[in-house]
């Protein structure tokens, strides 16, 4: 009896999952949005503040005809004009709807740098049951990069000064940089240097900070202290920078510190400053000196609150050609820039 009973249960529970099943597959088909930012199909897009956008939304009903179509803003905010419904013109009867406006019209004061700007696509149609579907647009806007060529003196090269600051393009000479205070020198991301046999730790062109993280990192500060360049660099003396105190090996101010990336990606395809996160490949501190017509990412990191918080940093990155090359501590080196002017990611 029990037996018979619980076949029942089981073919009654077979019979509704059945029913389920059909139901389901009875259903009709949702409808579409195909989304288009500044004439691609994509439904997120990274642009310079102020850079137009173009949104082009086209939903389908795949069965029927559409019932309503909504979009919002950023804040949630209904775009003038909808939601459009069945018995609107716009929508009477209709089986697609297309509808392109500007984001820029829906986006105060040009944006704010790193901040991402989304619009919500809704659409239903008029089948029984209705089927809804909505999509998120996304708009990132990022920092343009600052582009410029530029030309920089090895540390005995008379001409020009091989002090760089990255954001601006600005060049310093020693005698310059001599005259700066600590805040102002923590302004210069990297200096020019020209590294030879026994009087250098590594040979060649290189690019060095002025102070690294610890008082033997390769450095400006490092061969100007260390016992056997010391004597030597002498003459090339920022007494500013050798006064800083030493916390055992750390340094008690921290100066702005670079990491290098090479990139295959062609220079000319670097535009805003997530291109420069975007695109770059091998990491490396250690990587050989650069080479012309070579192209480098330099990740730059300040820590605004050192030495109390040695956590909390900020960064910047830009993106570096070398054009050309005249070799030895009284030659040059030309650069083509494209960086980042501020940190702020």
């Amino acid at each position: 009896m029990k037996t018979n009973i619980y076949l029942f249960i089981i073919s009654l529970l077979l019979i509704l999952g059945q029913g389920c099943v059909k139901e389901l597959h009875d259903l009709p088909p949702r409808p579409d949005i195909a989304i288009k930012l500044n004439g691609v199909a994509q439904d997120s897009i990274i642009v310079a503040p102020g850079e137009e956008i173009n949104i082009e939304i086209t939903c389908s009903a795949q069965q029927g005809v559409l019932r309503e179509v909504v979009i919002r803003d950023n804040a949630g905010a209904n775009l003038p004009g909808f939601p459009v419904t069945l018995d609107s013109i716009e929508l009477q009867n209709k089986s697609i709807f297309t509808y392109e406006f500007k984001a820029n019209d829906y986006i105060a004061d040009r944006g704010q740098t790193y901040q991402i700007y989304s619009f919500q696509v809704i659409c239903q149609d008029d089948n029984s049951p209705k089927q809804l579907i909505n999509k998120t647009i996304t708009i990132l806007i990022a920092d343009e990069l600052n582009s410029y060529t530029v030309t920089l003196g090895a540390q005995e090269n008379t001409e020009h000064g091989g002090f760089l600051n990255l954001a601006s393009g600005k060049v310093y000479t020693l005698e310059e940089v001599r005259q700066m205070t600590l805040e102002e020198l923590q302004q210069i991301d990297f200096c020019y240097f020209w590294g030879e046999e026994g009087l250098a730790a590594s040979t060649q062109q290189n690019f060095i900070p002025l102070v690294g993280a610890q008082s033997y990192s390769p450095s400006w500060y490092y061969y100007l202290t260390a016992p056997e360049y010391a004597e030597f660099y002498k003459k090339f003396s920022i007494p500013a920078i050798e006064q800083i105190p030493v916390d055992g090996n750390k340094m008690t101010i921290r100066f702005p510190q670079f990491v290098k990336k090479t990139s295959d990606i062609p220079f000319e395809q670097y535009r805003l400053t997530t291109d420069v996160l975007k695109y770059t490949q091998s990491f490396s501190t250690t990587l050989p000196p650069p080479v012309v017509y070579g192209i480098y990412a330099y990740t730059h990191q300040v820590f605004p609150n050192w030495p109390e918080d040695q956590t909390t940093s900020l960064l910047k990155a830009s993106i570096i050609r070398i054009n050309s090359l005249d070799p030895g501590p009284s030659g040059s080196i030309t650069l083509d820039v494209k960086a980042s002017t501020k940190y702020n990611y």
